[in-house]
């Protein structure tokens, strides 16, 4: 090992402590669901116990295509479609992330599920235009732009040509007797950043049944209609904690985030989903992990 790639393991695990410490203070972040999925606070990781990440020599740009969607929209279930198909399209480098706001999220006798959490509405909150089904691609060219579904092909199209400024690895550890999860992340920069990054470490799960109304199905009203991708919450808020400022190019930082976890949780068919944003909120690298292989 050279001297240069010594200091920078040797920073990136400074790093990986002091920043353990501050997502364990942000780990408050709850989702206001039938059954309060609450992540509740456990001590930082243990440095001594994280896995050892070689800094990246490359890394493929990978999509986050978020997916405003509601119970009562009719018009939703083909966007949700659309978006399931890109990734099994693009498996492992289109994220899709089905995220339930608005007023057609509401709840009454024939929606009783609550599909909303705090981060979707943080979500909801950013767009310029609020509709449902509405997208963001990467959160380009910042966290407001929208992009309507006919756009969604082209807009994934243009991230995945683009050279990625910086790599993700994570591990997912899960102690399901203990009831423990550990998530830790390491970041290589393939390129210089002026400003702050931030990373949000979001819950999205899978096989979840609930009414949803579709428009030209028959019924439109679909007792069991099947969720996938479903935004459920987070580890470190919507917007997550920052965790780099004015990088340069061979920078690396490992972090870790360790929370208990909520047994109303499929952890079969549950991912975390890690996103590095860049000051105006746009997407500069994703990636996902099962909870539980």
């Amino acid at each position: 090992m050279d001297a240069t790639l010594g200091e920078t393991m040797s920073m990136a695990v400074k790093s990986m402590k002091l920043w353990a410490c501050a997502a364990c203070m942000a780990l408050a972040a709850s989702c206001d669901v039938v059954e309060d999925p609450v992540l509740d606070v456990i001590q930082p990781c243990e440095s001594d116990n994280a896995p050892v990440f070689e800094p990246l020599a490359s890394d493929i740009q990978r999509v986050l295509l978020e997916d405003f969607t509601a119970h009562q929209c009719g018009n939703c279930p083909p966007a949700a479609e659309l978006a399931h198909d890109l990734a099994v399209e693009h498996p492992g480098v289109v994220i899709p992330l089905g995220i339930h706001a608005g007023d057609l999220a509401n709840t009454n006798d024939n929606y009783p599920t609550d599909w909303t959490c705090d981060e979707s509405v943080v979500f909801w909150n950013d767009l310029s235009f609020q509709v449902n089904p509405v997208g963001r691609v990467n959160r380009q060219a910042d966290e407001t732009a929208v992009k309507f579904q006919d756009e969604w092909v082209e807009a994934v199209d243009l991230e995945l040509a683009k050279s990625p400024a910086a790599g993700l690895q994570m591990t997912v550890e899960f102690d399901e007797a203990a009831g423990k999860l550990a998530v830790h992340v390491h970041t290589t920069w393939f390129e210089d950043l002026e400003g702050q990054a931030r990373l949000a470490l979001l819950v999205s799960e899978n096989h979840l049944f609930g009414p949803q109304l579709y428009y030209g199905n028959d019924p439109e009203y679909v007792p069991d209609y099947e969720f996938e991708h479903l935004l459920r919450g987070s580890l470190t808020g919507a917007k997550g904690l920052v965790v780099a400022e004015n990088t340069s190019a061979g920078d690396a930082e490992q972090l870790c985030y360790a929370s208990t976890w909520n047994p109303t949780w499929d952890e079969a068919h549950t991912d975390i989903v890690a996103v590095l944003t860049a000051d105006n909120g746009s997407v500069i690298q994703v990636l996902s992990a099962p909870v539980a292989e």
